[in-house]
């Protein structure tokens, strides 16, 4: 299994033009989820080839407009495509209130799908979500109001048998299934054989961690552990160190610094303030401190491997390899 991100939107505040506000499509064990939902998000998932029916959940991280100003529209649009598998939503209990109050008020299933609502305890650090493949957990971010931060995890959920141990202890097809999900095995005059004993070792799990609108966080390995993709905000650059907390945001040396924490392998910067025309200074402050930093352009997909990181970049159409 491989991790994948598309960066549906990256832009801070107010849409232009060409740039749309944060939406995040995140692939990873076989599930697929939207993390934010900017205005415009519905539009880039068409336009980057993305599916709506393979939607599982979406995350909200806090109830500004430039993150979650997208979501009725996409709630009502699955709707009128006859969806049918169910959805979860995770988000800040006013922007569930607020779903509640557009769309149940006068039913209590207004849709041709079940949405399962959760409201996110704020500022509060535990597991969120959790589903055969994949694991979502929530952290409270430091922004000019609650706001949370997501580990996104995977999950091993059937183990690889070692054929040698099988055939040594002469264990019975029909008993495989249960070791694969991590029992031990009994034999016929009661000898335990561990489960470490007749699988192979997992492999690391990948770990993306998404921290959007927060000032630095100091402590911020102890909130995530160490990840291999960290996405960090990075409003503003180097010179404006002493603007950005007073706004609840963070600058690119600091994204870099926050990489450096979590001992991420590669990290993605967003949410530039929209006075930067051009996010080559931000990025080249990055890499001053963390070399293996990425803009999250809109419209690119980052793969990671276990090996390597993939960036695609839709439009224009080529491929980096790093």
């Amino acid at each position: 299994m491989s991790l994948k991100i598309t960066i549906l939107g990256s832009s801070s505040a107010t849409p232009t033009a060409h740039l749309f506000p944060t939406a995040q499509w995140l692939e990873i064990g076989n599930k697929h989820f939207l993390i934010d939902c900017g205005e415009g998000t519905q539009m880039q998932i068409r336009k980057n080839k993305l599916s709506f029916a393979r939607l599982d959940a979406i995350f909200i991280s806090h109830a500004h407009g430039d993150h979650c100003f997208g979501l009725l529209g996409l709630l009502s649009s699955l709707d009128l495509m006859k969806r049918q598998k169910e959805l979860y939503l995770f988000a800040p209990p006013q922007i569930i209130d607020l779903v509640e109050f557009f769309f149940y008020r006068q039913s209590d299933n207004p849709f041709t799908y079940i949405i399962h609502r959760t409201r996110i305890s704020m500022g509060e650090k535990y597991l969120l979500h959790s589903a055969d493949t994949a694991r979502v957990y929530t952290f409270p971010l430091k922004h000019t109001i609650d706001c949370q931060g997501f580990v996104f995890e995977e999950v091993f959920p059937l183990r690889n048998v070692n054929t040698d141990k099988i055939r040594e202890y002469n264990i019975p097809s029909c008993d495989i299934p249960k070791i694969k999900k991590g029992f031990d095995w009994t034999s016929d005059d009661g000898h335990i054989i561990p489960n470490k004993e007749l699988t192979l070792p997992l492999p690391d799990a990948l770990r993306y961690a998404y921290c959007t609108d927060t000032q630095y966080l100091s402590n911020l390995q102890d909130l995530v552990g160490k990840v291999d993709i960290l996405y960090h905000e990075a409003t503003y650059a180097k010179a404006e160190t002493s603007i950005a907390p007073l706004t609840g945001h963070s600058t690119s040396i600091e994204a870099a610094q926050a990489a450096l924490q979590v001992e991420a392998k590669y990290l993605l910067i967003g949410h530039l303030s929209v006075r930067y025309k051009d996010p080559t200074q931000l990025l080249n402050e990055a890499r001053e401190i963390f070399p293996n930093a990425f803009f999250a352009r809109q419209n690119t997909q980052f793969i990671l491997d276990r090996k390597a990181v993939q960036l695609h970049i839709v439009d224009p159409k080529e491929s980096i390899h790093v």
